[in-house]
């Protein structure tokens, strides 16, 4: 009887070095980046960032909320705000950790704070300051785990896309009573009429790219609608300050439908929509496009043809009833 050669466990051939895992993890995260930007990104957000940062008056604002309003931000965060792990507000370190995988970007820090009197989530970020996303207890309390994934997810998608410092120099506007306004504030001069009205602008296009974003998270995209009417619909308050009591998923369900079947040189969304329902609509238009599912390889794909991203995001600035940039 021969002797029986030694079996050999195939697992042991996989190099787990962590340079390979490093060199693996950029070949991944490159095959979703196209003309220096992330390929979900609402093309839009990006060129209007671009041209903000060609503005006079915005190396002074940045430099002052880079260095100093998103620092003294985090300190407070570390000092008295509880940190999300796996002891302590699990639930929500596991969601961060989910999107953090489905996105493909480090995990961020994550805090819930209990000394905001309403439902926000915002996050930052700087050359000194690690990524963090912030939650309002309220806001834990008020949310079921759906909607938190989403809010989390559109959180990382502006991480991903540079958008910290875009939003807190938005502190700086009057735009409403209840935008959102740290603790400390550091730039004194008045910030010129130009640009308040291009980070107005930007505002609704960064919109589009962080729904994009928690899409991707979401474990059931197609509820994306359901979701977003829902949360305003609790009271949800975000970090512009928006409130919309009266929100109607079904209809925008619908009409998102009837919009996704013309093509897009006839799209004219309905006059009575306000800025939101907009939105919604056309944050939509990436439901059909193919970029959610090459992000989403465990997603099915629907029958029936779907768009590029350049088509995408036509629509979607048709739908928003800007024409784009």
């Amino acid at each position: 009887m021969s002797e029986s050669s030694e079996t050999r466990n195939p697992l042991l051939d996989i190099d787990t070095g962590f340079r390979s895992y490093l060199n693996a993890y950029k070949r991944s995260f490159e095959n979703h980046m196209s003309g220096g930007q992330l390929d979900y990104a609402f093309e839009s957000d990006y060129a209007v960032r671009q041209k903000i940062s060609g503005l006079g008056g915005w190396g002074r604002l940045s430099r002052a909320v880079t260095g100093s309003d998103i620092s003294a931000e985090a300190k407070h965060l570390f000092m008295k705000c509880d940190q999300a792990g796996a002891l302590k507000f699990p639930n929500i370190y596991n969601t961060a950790k989910k999107c953090a995988e489905r996105l493909e970007l480090n995990l961020p820090i994550v805090f819930v704070r209990n000394d905001i009197d309403k439902p926000l989530c915002y996050s930052l970020e700087s050359d000194l300051i690690d990524p963090c996303i912030v939650l309002s207890e309220w806001l834990v309390r008020m949310c079921d785990p759906e909607e938190l994934n989403f809010l989390i997810g559109c959180e990382c998608g502006r991480l991903q896309n540079g958008h910290s410092a875009f939003n807190w120099a938005f502190t700086y506007l009057n735009y409403n009573k209840n935008v959102y306004v740290p603790a400390e504030r550091s730039f004194k001069p008045a910030v010129n009429n130009q640009l308040v009205r291009s980070l107005i602008e930007w505002m609704r296009y960064g919109d589009i790219t962080a729904d994009r974003a928690g899409m991707i998270c979401l474990d059931e995209p197609g509820r994306f609608c359901e979701i977003v009417c829902m949360l305003y619909t609790k009271g949800y308050t975000d970090f512009y300050g928006r409130q919309v009591t009266a929100l109607n998923p079904a209809k925008l369900a619908e009409l998102s439908k009837t919009y996704a079947a013309q093509n897009a040189r006839a799209l004219r969304p309905e006059p009575e929509l306000n800025e939101l329902e907009r939105r919604i609509i056309a944050s939509n238009e990436f439901l059909n496009c193919d970029l959610l599912f090459n992000w989403r390889r465990d997603l099915e794909k629907p029958v029936g043809q779907r768009i590029n991203a350049q088509t995408c995001d036509v629509r979607s600035s048709m739908l928003l009833g800007t024409g784009g940039q």
